[in-house]
């Protein structure tokens, strides 16, 4: 393995207190830094926007795996937290999507990686990828929103319009692949008119399915480039490829006179000149961005920005196959020479529209890192990356010095995170996290969620994976088994889980095209469900969404703590494997079995009046029918009782703003209290509301609680059924 050294000469930097102490800052002062245009805090210190440490680089779009992707620059050995054996700090990047051109956004969701501090070559560059799916339209329109991606430095980004501290924003144009299926109602979009009797036998909830988009042909290429400043050279470039590749093709298709493309009335012989010539083009494409994507909870990846610079050239419109930009990818794990690491690819089209700035696109070659994985404790593991860009023919994989006609390449240095090596063959399962809570934070004592102390309800969504999983073209009877139990502490018998649930599985069987649907999971007779992620190879690869889901547990009507057990199968000659354990890194702990504890009960509530203050007089009798003067402050009691209680708040109704500022809670100028102020059970307490001002009318107060039970990976347990109604008049 390659153990990055520090460069002779390079000095270290000095990490300043801001980044240092930045969250305890931040408690102080939310808006220290001065990046919160809104806040009504003043700056200490203005740091906005600062790429010291780490720069977004490239954000691109998979069309066909509808993927999300950006490249991050780890830019210093030192800054992050601590070393690969300690727990370092998350690298945030959120994204948007806008389709009114940034005047307002679409929050599509967030990724993350975790950054150490490395001594060695920098930068480092890591990915994230995010699955999203957007609105298709049909491919007679140019779907180009505006994606935005926000790096934020140990702290989630949360709003597209406010700069990071440390971090950056950068904005792209990307393109969503059009819909091949039409529905009837599209029919009347188009001012199409289907007989009545054809019409009753449509089922309008059935899209139908057009069928595959055609390849142009030369001549219609030629006809369709003509006065657009595309070459021959350029359109023919696959034609010529194949034919210089493999002569034997061209002779079928050779006239009785003339040459290959006689029908097309060009100078061969100028095409041919200036195909030499397309050494590493980059005039209509180029790789922009190469990053690692090596988050433990999803499949480990490398990815690729590509910039499309130009509106023709690609070989057809949306409605046409186009053309396919394919990136090969060549890893050098210890110094001693390249090796191919797969080969992906997206395909790119005609893009009339095309703003000026061209348009961001992305691949993406998941890849095995398990066999190149090693303790924390030797050191970190740096490989050299090398990735090939060639539009409309693959890269040979036994080429590592490769130059496309129209394309590149870029090399840079990826960080492999440390842990337990693992061969191809080896089905040990992995519990790996709950709901996205990694299984290192979660107590095991306590089964509670830390640092929140909270507990699980309703269906609890259960993460891990099979590293030594087989490729992508082992047949399904071959593939590995595994199945889960629960069982309640301290003496209860297991259970398996039998709840079905679907997956998406995204393909690619090398040299086609990726392919994505929907596969149904569900356990046999001995409640063994079939792991459908593939170790990455040669051969292609496979991934599932939601990444390493592996089942699903409604675990309504259980309370208490409960053990999360997992084991596995190989079908072949029928060998278990126990769970393994997964190193906490940071504290030496290790889990194998998951603890939890369920909570399935909403907090108990209960709310009145008591008496109201009038003239400054207190009076604890109840008016008849909840009348009161205007001007009037009513007294009451509430009362929240939970076994995790989070917080409540008392509204009123119908006031603007609820009437928030009116209250006072417990002798304090709140509507609202929570825990740890308010205790884990909840309490009993007084609250006040002033009148003054409002008009004669009827009112009703509600008391809003909610406990801080993960209920179906979202929010606590609520409940807003507590009331109080009352009647204001004139004095």
């Amino acid at each position: 393995m390659a153990v990055a050294k520090q460069p002779k000469g390079r000095q270290k930097l000095k990490v300043e207190h801001e980044r240092t102490h930045f969250r305890s800052l931040l408690l102080q002062n939310p808006n220290h830094f001065g990046n919160l245009q809104a806040s009504t805090f003043q700056p200490v210190k203005k740091i906005v926007s600062n790429t010291t440490y780490e720069k977004l680089k490239c954000v691109g779009y998979q069309p066909q795996l509808s993927r999300l992707e950006a490249v991050v620059w780890i830019e210093q050995p030192v800054g992050y937290g601590g070393g690969i054996c300690s727990s370092g700090s998350p690298e945030y990047v959120r994204f948007w999507l806008s389709y009114d051109n940034g005047v307002s956004w679409l929050d599509q969701g967030m990724e993350s990686f975790t950054a150490y501090d490395i001594p060695g070559v920098h930068p480092l560059e890591y990915a994230v990828s995010l699955a999203i799916s957007p609105d298709r339209l049909f491919c007679i329109y140019e779907n180009l929103p505006l994606v935005r991606a926000i790096l934020s430095w140990n702290i989630p980004p949360t709003d597209p319009n406010t700069p990071p501290v440390w971090g950056n924003i950068v904005d792209a144009r990307i393109q969503i692949a059009p819909s091949f299926y039409f529905e009837i109602s599209q029919f009347k979009s188009f001012k199409v008119e289907l007989p009545a009797e054809i019409e009753k036998l449509i089922d309008p909830a059935q899209p139908l399915k057009l069928k595959a988009p055609e390849a142009l042909s030369a001549a219609q290429l030629k006809t369709a480039y003509a006065g657009k400043n595309v070459p021959a050279h350029r359109y023919l470039h696959g034609e010529i490829h194949k034919h210089l590749t493999y002569p034997e093709l061209a002779v079928p298709k050779l006239p009785q006179a003339g040459n290959l493309f006689s029908d097309l009335d060009i100078d061969l012989s100028q095409v041919l000149t200036s195909f030499a010539g397309t050494n590493g083009n980059t005039n209509y494409e180029e790789l922009t961005c190469v990053g690692l994507d090596p988050d433990n909870s999803t499949p480990d990846a490398l990815m690729a920005a590509i910039h499309v610079k130009q509106p023709n050239g690609y070989l057809g419109s949306l409605c046409f196959q186009g053309s396919v930009e394919y990136v090969a990818f060549w890893v050098d794990w210890d110094n001693t020479g390249w090796e191919w690491a797969g080969t992906a690819q997206v395909r790119v089209h005609d893009i009339s529209s095309i703003p000026p700035g061209g348009l961001s696109y992305a691949v993406y070659q998941p890849i095995n890192l398990e066999p190149h994985r090693r303790p924390c404790e030797k050191g970190a593991t740096i490989a050299r990356v090398r990735a090939i860009l060639s539009w409309n023919t693959p890269p040979p994989p036994n080429d590592p010095d490769y130059v496309p006609n129209w394309g590149g390449r870029l090399e840079t240095h990826v960080h492999i995170y440390p842990g337990v090596r693992t061969l191809t063959g080896d089905y040990t399962p992995y519990l790996q996290n709950l709901c996205g809570i990694p299984v290192c934070n979660i107590d095991q004592t306590t089964g509670l969620v830390e640092p929140g102390e909270n507990p699980f309800g309703g269906s609890v969504y259960i993460y891990g994976y099979i590293p030594g999983a087989p490729p992508v073209k082992t047949p399904e009877p071959d593939l590995p088994r595994y199945r889960i139990s629960v069982r309640q502490l301290p003496f209860g018998a297991p259970q398996f889980l039998n709840d079905s649930f679907n997956l998406t599985v995204d393909e690619q069987i090398n040299p086609a095209q990726p392919t994505s649907k929907l596969v149904p999971q569900q356990v046999d007779s001995d409640n063994y469900y079939i792991y459908r992620e593939a170790s990455p190879s040669i051969d292609g690869w496979r991934t599932v969404t939601p990444s390493r889901l592996l089942a699903v547990w409604s675990s309504a009507g259980k309370t208490g703590l409960w053990e999360i057990q997992i084991e596995a199968l190989n079908p072949n000659g029928n060998i278990q494997f126990a769970a393994g354990k997964v190193v906490c890194v940071g504290n030496g702990n290790s889990i194998q079995n998951v603890i939890i504890d369920l909570d399935q009960a909403a907090p108990v509530t209960s709310l009145q009046i008591t008496g109201y203050i009038r003239n400054g007089v207190e009076k604890n009798d109840i008016l008849d029918c909840g009348t009161f003067h205007v001007g009037d402050v009513i007294l009451g009691e509430y009362g929240v009782s939970d076994e995790h209680f989070n917080s409540f708040s008392l509204t009123a109704e119908p006031i603007p703003g609820a009437g928030t500022s009116r209250f006072t809670v417990d002798a304090l100028p709140t509507n609202s209290r929570s825990y740890p102020a308010v205790p884990t059970t909840g309490q009993f307490g007084t609250w006040a509301f002033d009148t003054a001002g409002l008009a004669p009318c009827g009112y009703t107060i509600q008391l809003n609680t909610n406990d801080r039970t993960i209920v179906s990976c979202n929010g606590g347990w609520q409940n807003n059924s507590a009331f109080v109604g009352f009647c204001l008049v004139k004095p």
